[in-house]
């Protein structure tokens, strides 16, 4: 968004996203407006109706589909009706997979690249031709104050239990993670927006010197204990994305379910552990993974 943004620093953006993310990205200095997706994917016929409406009273120039999902290619065909049919695409600048449009990247290798390069390419045949390191210190305007149980100064890691794709670590695992990282002299910090309530109460109930800020800590608070924290371990989720994007040293674990060659955690501070399930993966490789990040 940021590359989107640069490339058209005088048009008014508007973001459509989910309501899980909309708090956040309206704090995100790329957009004018950002309006939430309500029907969360779902074929839920009155808000799509509702949404069709609003999205084609507004003059867009072009769209940005950087979804590209079944749900996305649904609002195209609600958006532009008739004009969508294959043979009258041509005057639609929609910036996506959808073949016929002028923006449109139908690469056949599209469905086996990475989502950061498919992003990278995608924008490329749209004008836009570099995509530069995310940014995040605006992020840091939006914490005013931020109270924890802890001093930011001692050292933490957060736990991101969310599960990704795939059966769940076992929650004993995490129970097992949070007293390992307490003997340590760490404290463990669960963090995330969708942690089931009883996962976090087992995993303090197992280390009861675990601090549980699910729920608690916003998105653009969980930057900032991104920023400070010794690390961060969790499956395929969105605090993982986040917290890795963020700079903090990721400790990533993905199952047969999710792979990571197309949507992988990516840099220098980022380690993937993977196995056809994820209650194969011990909790002794994780320390000692995140222990050889830190070196």
């Amino acid at each position: 968004m940021g590359a989107i943004r640069a490339a058209h620093r005088d048009a008014e953006i508007i973001l459509l996203t989910a309501r899980a993310t909309s708090a956040f990205a309206a704090t995100a200095p790329y957009f004018d407006e950002v309006w939430t997706d309500e029907t969360d994917g779902a074929l839920n016929f009155g808000q799509l109706w509702a949404l069709r409406a609003r999205l084609t009273a507004a003059p867009f120039d072009r769209v940005y589909d950087l979804d590209t999902s079944p749900h996305s290619r649904r609002l195209f065909w609600l958006m532009y009706g008739r004009q969508a049919l294959p043979k009258s695409r041509g005057d639609i600048r929609w910036s996506g997979a959808i073949s016929g449009s002028p923006l449109g990247h139908t690469d056949p290798r599209r469905a086996a690249m990475h989502l950061l390069d498919r992003w990278a390419a995608q924008l490329k045949i749209a004008g836009i031709g570099a995509v530069l390191r995310t940014d995040l210190s605006w992020v840091a305007r939006h914490v005013e104050s931020f109270s924890v149980p802890f001093r930011m100064t001692e050292p933490f890691v957060l736990i991101a239990p969310a599960p990704g794709p795939g059966l769940p670590w076992p929650a004993e695992r995490y129970g097992e993670l949070a007293r390992a990282l307490v003997t340590s002299g760490q404290i463990p910090v669960i963090v995330g927006p969708d942690v089931p309530a009883d996962l976090a109460q087992a995993v303090t109930h197992f280390c009861p010197g675990a601090v549980d800020l699910t729920g608690r800590a916003t998105v653009n608070e969980t930057v900032f204990l991104a920023w400070a924290a010794t690390g961060v371990i969790g499956p395929d989720n969105g605090v993982m994305h986040l917290a890795a994007v963020a700079g903090c040293r990721a400790v990533v674990l993905y199952e047969g379910a999710s792979d990571p060659a197309l949507v992988g955690q990516r840099g220098n501070r980022v380690a993937i552990l993977r196995r056809p399930q994820l209650a194969q993966i011990p909790v002794g490789e994780v320390l000692a993974t995140l222990e050889t990040l830190r070196k």
